[in-house]
């Protein structure tokens, strides 16, 4: 069962996708259209006004750009996330089982410090994290993460982590 924290992040990530797509679809496709527009004008007019009409088309192509990088932003908050993430697994392979925007502010530096402990000790080649409602298990196949139970008891969680000779698996269960 999902809990509202939950089902309100994935309603934000799913509305900035819906918001994008609308936006794209409408006020910078008609931008674009002015900015044609405003092209087939420049060419109409006489030549002394053509330099203010060419400001105007300048700021119409200036407010396309930021309505795209606006979009872009929109679309790539989920996916910085896991770019983010993927920094610090570097060298690792990440695997990423669920949804990280739906971690709190705590729950991500815990996820964040096992998948940079991670990378720096366990000497693996992989490491998955798997992200539910109650649970975060992250496990490499590597000699192990260290450093974290504190961070885990600060949250009233209880941490678990088994070592073999095949890996390291943490398992952090939330209140």
């Amino acid at each position: 069962m999902s809990s509202p924290r939950n089902s309100q992040r994935r309603l934000q990530s799913s509305t900035r996708i819906e918001l994008a797509r609308d936006l794209h679809d409408s006020l910078a496709q008609d931008l674009v259209s002015i900015g044609f527009q405003v092209d087939l004008l420049i060419a109409e007019i006489p030549l002394e006004f053509r330099s203010e009409a060419r400001e105007v088309r300048f700021a119409v192509n200036e407010a396309i750009k930021k309505v795209r990088q606006e979009l872009f932003n929109l679309r790539q908050l989920e996916a910085a996330d896991e770019s983010k993430l993927q920094t610090f697994a570097n060298p690792l392979k990440l695997e990423v089982q669920g949804d990280l925007d739906s971690l709190t502010k705590s729950q991500r530096r815990i996820v964040d410090e096992l998948v940079r402990n991670a990378a720096n000790h366990s000497k693996g080649h992989q490491i998955t994290v798997q992200i539910s409602d109650c649970k975060i298990v992250v496990s490499d196949d590597g000699q192990g993460l260290y450093g974290i139970s504190e961070l885990v008891e600060d949250l009233g969680g209880a941490l678990s982590i088994t070592s073999t000779s095949n890996g390291t698996k943490v398992e952090i269960d939330l209140p």
